[in-house]
């Protein structure tokens, strides 16, 4: 290495922002035609995305086939210059292992950086979010020349942790989280080391995903290689290189350009978490965006402190991965997706915060400190950008998790450990002119698809007893937020299968609001065991539930151990017919519930979108429950109702504050937050961390 010491590179994770261009890359712009650059971005994105569909054709991960697939590819120095997916995050993040391979490997005889070359890397902190993000990439030379690096990232179900399917609800440090690998030489010469996959293998629960997986990022880059150097010999290694460098540059400057346009302003979210790992507890994510002149910063100053035997941890630059999800697909939507935007930006990150992990603490559970990060970046943007475009300023997509986790052996002997694809079925936020869309996606992962149910029980040892759209699962508002899916799930075909769940919002929402809307309910997991469903489907004599609100009917003929366990349920053994149940959740609800058109809640009930209960109490609409026909007049009068007794509770704001202040969480549940209210000054006295079990 280009140092003696074989620890962390603290410098090179610093490097987000584009490296100094190049006098090679200089050199060659004068070489550029405007036209011809117009081309080649063109073409350069067509040809990740075919590396990108081509990684989803070949994986054996979920994630993978159902389109959670970051493939970029990148300049002779690592950045990110051309994108083509749906997970911008990992894509982003995904320059600095490559960043760590030139600075590290590129020169050092015993490794070195060739044609043929693929390096593999899943190290949290080089990769920025958890261990189960495992990332693929290839030097591209046109003879002895480095023209590019090319590289796919993907969550592939398991990485060997203490708990199975990719994360660890019970991690006190690093060393339980399974496989750690910083970027390392998996194969030279065109071909991967047998050796190194053996190895890979034996520490994973499911070695045939994880290699198969391997194999296709590989055979997706070599594909894009292909394609890259087709186009070196029709336009020369000059032109590639200093058009990928030019991809950088108008970017930044556009990125600077936009955010000058904005008006200046301070705006802040702080977002609050039910969950530490298994365990209910508070802590605080404080966001603020400080907009000046042509620049973003983003402060996290006040922040829980970090759990130092807890696994919900985040490095600094895995929250800057997830603020370019709402970067590139939102905010700079009509801007290239690539490093280049943060060149307008700036960060601070408090020291010793849950937001800024150090040393050997857990990130298992970083998706989840990263999404409400991402969440309170989607508020504080849509205020941001309201004054110049309205439509922009849309209520946030589903932004926790809610991901039935399982492990085993499946119907054809073959060990399995993953997640359902359900994540990529949640709901997106209402917006200034219409609803969110119901079962769009995953906000991170917006161009996925949840599969269908016939594929997932192809090989895996469950049935799906129901999967549709959940009418309790969105914000409610003037336009509502999309609903997410609702599923029954029911372990068939072997004995016993090995089932948990991940993720925050059991206890209160995960995701709010916006401009009055309503904030999406809490969710959490309902298991039976010793359930008689095999036998009431046996006796098809009774009807069983085909949808979450039948299940929570008092009509239901189910019957077994019925329990309602927190959304961060940790993996336990599930035997043969027992039954879960799961909603992943909508989006935000956008507006005052009671300035949605009338119309608009009848024909939701038509559908069963919505329920009575919502129509009458959320949006206080007079109707005749069997024709659904709208009695207008009695409408109008109940919403007017509504908004004097709004007024008669309203308090001035000296006289409401003065009574909240003196209002605390329960001790217990503060035992992680840090101080309160002000989580900075460190932990409460009563509430220090216990040494950690290594």
């Amino acid at each position: 290495m280009t140092s003696s010491y074989y620890g962390r590179d603290e410098e090179v994770v610093q490097r987000l922002r584009p490296e100094p261009m190049t006098a090679e890359e200089e050199a060659a712009q004068a070489g550029i035609e405007d036209i011809d650059f117009d081309i080649f971005r063109h073409k350069m994105h067509m040809i990740a995305l075919e590396g990108k569909e081509t990684t989803m054709k070949l994986g054996a991960s979920t994630a993978m086939r159902w389109g959670d697939v970051a493939f970029g590819i990148f300049t002779a120095q690592g950045d990110l210059a051309i994108c083509a997916t749906g997970i911008y995050h990992h894509a982003v993040l995904g320059q600095i292992p490559i960043k760590y391979i030139v600075k590290h490997w590129r020169d050092e005889p015993s490794v070195g950086v060739r044609d043929g070359d693929a390096f593999f890397y899943n190290d949290p902190f080089y990769g920025g979010v958890h261990a189960a993000d495992m990332g693929l990439a290839i030097p591209v030379f046109a003879g002895n020349r480095l023209i590019c690096f090319v590289g796919a990232a993907v969550h592939t179900g398991e990485c060997g942790g203490t708990e199975p399917g990719g994360t660890v609800q019970n991690a006190k440090s690093k060393y339980y989280e399974g496989l750690q690998m910083p970027p390392i030489k998996v194969g030279e010469k065109y071909a991967l080391r047998e050796d190194l996959l053996n190895m890979f293998a034996a520490m994973n629960r499911d070695p045939r995903t994880m290699i198969l997986d391997l194999k296709a990022r590989l055979a997706a880059a070599r594909i894009v290689q292909r394609r890259i150097l087709a186009l070196v010999n029709e336009k020369g290694a000059d032109f590639v290189i200093g058009a990928l460098r030019r991809v950088l540059k108008v970017t930044g400057e556009a990125a600077r350009q936009k955010i000058a346009a904005l008006n200046d302003g301070v705006y802040r979210q702080p977002r609050f978490l039910d969950m530490v790992g298994s365990e209910p507890g508070l802590t605080r994510i404080n966001l603020t965006v400080i907009k000046k002149g042509d620049r973003l910063t983003l402060d996290l100053t006040g922040s829980s402190p970090m759990l130092h035997d807890k696994p919900l941890n985040s490095f600094f630059q895995g929250l800057i991965g997830l603020a370019m999800v709402y970067f590139c697909g939102w905010f700079f939507h009509d801007l290239p997706a690539n490093n280049g935007l943060l060149e307008a930006v700036d960060w601070k990150f408090p020291d010793d915060s849950l937001v800024n992990a150090k040393g050997e603490v857990s990130t298992s559970l970083a998706p989840v400190v990263q999404s409400y990060f991402a969440h309170a970046m989607f508020l504080c943007g849509a205020r941001m950008v309201y004054s110049s475009d309205p439509k922009r300023a849309v209520a946030a997509w589903f932004s926790g998790f809610a991901i039935p986790i399982y492990a085993g052996v499946n119907q054809a002997g073959e060990p399995v450990a993953d997640i359902t694809p359900e994540i990529n079925a949640t709901g997106a936020g209402g917006r200034s002119d219409m609803d969110g869309v119901d079962g769009a996606g995953a906000f991170f992962a917006t161009v996925s698809d949840c599969s269908d149910v016939e594929a997932t029980e192809a090989d895996r040892p469950v049935v799906y007893l129901f999967r549709n759209f959940f009418n309790g699962s969105y914000g409610h508002g003037k336009y509502r937020g999309g609903a997410g899916a609702g599923i029954g799930l029911m372990v068939h075909h072997v004995p016993w299968l090995a089932m948990g769940s991940m993720g925050a919002g059991a206890h209160f929402p995960s995701t709010l609001g916006l401009f009055g809307g309503n904030a999406v309910p809490p969710t959490f997991v309902q298991t039976v065991d010793g359930s008689n469903m095999k036998a009431l489907m046996r006796a098809n004599d009774s009807p069983i539930a085909r949808s979450l609100a039948e299940v929570y009917s008092a009509m239901n003929p189910e019957q077994g151990e019925r329990k309602f366990n927190d959304i961060d349920m940790v993996v336990r053994p599930r035997l043969n017919g027992d039954t879960s149940y799961i909603s992943v959740s909508g989006g935000g609800g956008y507006g005052d519930p009671i300035e949605r058109e009338p119309a608009a809640v009848l024909r939701d009930l038509k559908f069963g979108r919505t329920t009575a209960w919502a129509a009458q109490n959320i949006y206080h609409v007079v109707y005749d429950p069997d024709s659904l026909r709208l009695d207008e007049a009695a409408t109008t009068a109940r919403r007017q109702e509504v908004r004097q007794h709004r007024i008669a509770r309203g308090r001035p704001y000296d006289e409401f504050m003065a009574e909240w202040r003196k209002l605390t969480p329960p001790k217990d549940i503060l035992k992680y937050y840090g101080s309160y209210p002000d989580p900075e000054a460190g932990f409460a006295p009563q509430a220090l961390p216990k040494a950690v079990n290594m």
